[in-house]
């Protein structure tokens, strides 16, 4: 499905964005991954060949200019992009410093709205390209002690669908949207689900009465990608079990 594709994907070193990155791997792309920690993973020998691993800290410049800058040298262009990498911030609303909400927005809008900035001078112009933004049914939703989050999604769900407009104009072989999910199985899914008063909170706003693998999420946003889905532009797609339909 995304044989001689070249994807970049951020927050690969666990939960979705390990899924996808996986994922995209078997599909036949050459992927790009960016995660934190050289901790986060492990070589994969039978994949040799076909990906390249940055690791840092995807909020700053540095790191940004680190992967174009490989892209370039190596006459790399892109054809797909997943935002992918952020953070979670929980807490009070008047507990919320400027600190606190300068950081979540670096991580969560200003990062991918630099790298999508990138990615533009970058792609492959004559192919079809496609951007996932994953946002997050919070921006949609919204939930107590998550404003600063739920923010910064919102805010990724109105840049969607801006560049879309403007992408339509300038960059017509450009396609962007914005993936959406609901409560998935991530490496805080345990420690989540000790707070059973909470856990079954969740599972009563979900009309499926579970949280989401994270293949499910990453399925669609491979399908996303792919050329199979060369019309579906401009969309912010909630995936969470029935959760904003209620």
């Amino acid at each position: 499905m995304l044989k001689n594709q070249k994807i970049l994907i951020t927050g690969v070193g666990k939960g979705i964005g390990r899924e996808i990155f996986l994922e995209a791997l078997k599909e036949g792309a050459f992927v790009i991954g960016v995660t934190r920690s050289k901790k986060d993973f492990k070589e994969f020998s039978h994949f040799r060949g076909k990906y390249k691993f940055f690791y840092g800290d995807i909020s700053r410049q540095t790191t940004i200019k680190k992967i174009f800058d490989y892209l370039k040298k190596n006459r790399i262009k892109l054809t797909g992009l997943v935002n992918n990498a952020g953070i979670r911030q929980r807490k009070k609303f008047e507990k919320i410093t400027k600190k606190d909400l300068r950081k979540i927005m670096e991580n969560n809008f200003e990062a991918p709205f630099s790298i999508i900035q990138k990615f533009c001078e970058n792609c492959e112009k004559k192919k079809n390209c496609s951007i996932v933004n994953i946002g997050s049914i919070v921006g949609e939703k919204g939930l107590s002690e998550l404003s600063g989050y739920g923010a910064s999604k919102a805010a990724l769900n109105g840049l969607t669908k801006c560049l879309m407009s403007e992408f339509s104009q300038n960059y017509k072989k450009i396609r962007i949207n914005c993936l959406n999910p609901g409560f998935v199985k991530t490496s805080f899914y345990k420690k989540f689900k000790k707070n059973k008063k909470l856990y079954n909170w969740t599972l009563s706003k979900t009309p499926l009465k579970r949280w989401a693998n994270s293949i499910e999420i990453s399925n669609l946003i491979l399908f996303l990608l792919s050329e199979n889905s060369t019309y579906i532009n401009g969309q912010c797609i909630n995936i969470d079990g029935g959760w904003t339909s209620q």
